[in-house]
Formats: C-alpha cells, structure tokens, sequence
C-alpha cells in the first residue's frame, strides 16, 4: 500500500510537490497559448496577399550573374 505519512518532513515535501504540480501547470498553459497564437499567425501570413516585385526584389537576395 502506498504510504504517504512524511512525520515531520510534510510540511517541507507537500509544499514542494504542490509549487512543482503549479509551475508544469503554468508551463504546459503557456506552451498552448503559444502554440494558439503561433497557429494563429501562420494562418494569418499564410493567406495574406503577395507582396509587390518591388518589395519582394528589394528583400530577397541579389543575384551577380549567370548561375552556373
């Protein structure tokens, strides 16, 4: 059977399991929230409309000649 009595180190281990279980907690929220907003934005730029050749030309890299 599984024997949770600590006597007199409880008060020092359940706090700890406790801070520990919240702490994954916030951290498991966030990464979905991040993940939301990441999907979020992909979509947003995945159906945005083309940029102009200008715009595209003075962003991309040069090119210096023929390729070979």
């Amino acid at each position: 059977m599984l024997d949770l009595d600590m006597s007199p180190y409880a008060a020092f281990v359940w706090p700890a399991w406790g801070i520990s279980a919240l702490v994954l907690g916030a951290l498991t929220a966030r990464a979905a929230i991040a993940g939301r907003r990441w999907k979020r934005d992909l979509d947003r730029l995945e159906g945005a409309e083309p940029r102009p050749q200008a715009a595209r030309s003075a962003v991309g890299p040069k090119e210096t000649g023929p390729r070979p």
